[in-house]
């Protein structure tokens, strides 16, 4: 599966290719999505939901169809955020058991195993997928983590080839 990271900020995709390098399916463009060839996009829920449906989740990524005629491709993937409960003040806080676990990995580990489910299928094949940095809150240049974290569920998934 290809995968292709897409930023309008140079610095940005610049920390991103240093990050991903070791995997050659992972390509880097400034081009916009809607201008990609391409079977998915990713994108967050805060950006997706009143556009495309769906609802919060934090057990499974969302594959809806993109009804819209707006260019993007025809699935979005919505990626689930990290488990939430409600702390004694009743305020949403991250699960206890997840509270090491990076908000940026969690969502592309259960989107790629939300790929794969949807390949092994049958019905149809995502054989490349868009990142939109903006679109997933991963457009920081100066966050070394996230890409880092990316990098470890495409390898984690068997994407590293």
């Amino acid at each position: 599966m290809n995968i292709i990271i897409t930023s309008d900020n140079e610095s940005t995709l610049a920390l991103w290719r240093a990050r991903l390098s070791p995997f050659p399916q992972v390509q880097f463009t400034k081009k916009r999505s809607a201008d990609i060839e391409a079977d998915a996009v990713v994108i967050s829920g805060i950006y997706a939901f009143e556009r495309y449906g769906g609802r919060p989740n934090s057990a499974i990524a969302q594959v809806i169809t993109n009804t819209t005629g707006d260019g993007l491709p025809g699935l979005i993937i919505i990626p689930p955020s990290l488990p939430m409960v409600l702390d004694q003040e009743k305020k949403p806080v991250v699960h206890p058991d997840y509270k090491q676990t990076s908000p940026a990995y969690y969502a592309v580990s259960h989107t790629l195993q939300a790929i794969d489910a949807l390949n092994s299928q049958g019905e149809c094949t995502i054989t490349t997928v868009i990142f939109p940095l903006p679109l997933l809150g991963m457009n920081s240049p100066c966050d070394e983590s996230t890409p880092t974290s990316v990098g470890r569920a495409i390898e984690e998934h068997g994407h590293s080839r």
